[in-house]
């Protein structure tokens, strides 16, 4: 099985403050992987730094065997930061439509990979709402489902259950664990 993910000797640090210490480890494709620890550890951080968000101190960081922030990776990676607002002036068809023209689809493509992702995370009846009228556990989908436009070859999601009740978290953690194999 390949590496999707491979970093080496990884250090951030912001001024004086080392938040991440030498980091090795490498992460193999199929299989959804949970990173765990408590609040200040530098899990955002490694998430940052994974997505292309943020550059390491020093060290190396690989994901789909390219370095983070390769023009080749443009496309093949979705990510959810933590804290992911949606727009509420815009429905959520409107909002996932412009998430996937910035990923290169035309308006008719668009449609159909929006009426996917829809269908995927189960918001089909809810794609004319807007953000506002939604529970935070649809909140939730409607952004994991943003992240998942284009198919892309690896999802990183930052704390996609936080502040869900247990079931909706449930079915998100089983959600993940059936695309994983994808």
């Amino acid at each position: 099985m390949n590496n999707i993910i491979e970093c080496r000797n990884l250090n951030k640090s912001y001024g004086r403050k080392a938040v991440l210490k030498n980091i090795n480890f490498d992460i193999q494709a199929g299989k959804p992987v949970a990173l765990v620890g408590p609040n200040g550890a530098g899990k955002s951080t490694l998430f940052s730094l994974l997505s292309g968000y943020i550059h390491p101190s020093n060290g190396e960081v690989k994901v789909l065997g390219q370095p983070v922030g390769s023009p080749e990776l443009i496309g093949c990676i979705g990510t959810l930061p933590q804290d992911a607002l949606l727009n509420p002036n815009l429905t959520i068809f409107q909002q996932l439509c412009f998430f996937a023209r910035l990923q290169g689809f035309d308006r008719s493509a668009c449609q159909v990979e929006v009426g996917r992702v829809l269908e995927l995370m189960k918001l089909s009846n809810c794609q004319n709402q807007k953000a506002p009228e939604l529970s935070h556990g649809m909140k939730k989908r409607v952004s994991i489902a943003q992240a998942l436009i284009g198919q892309p070859k690896l999802v990183l999601l930052d704390e996609p259950t936080a502040g869900l009740d247990p079931e909706n978290a449930r079915n998100i953690r089983q959600q993940v664990t059936e695309l994983a194999g994808d």
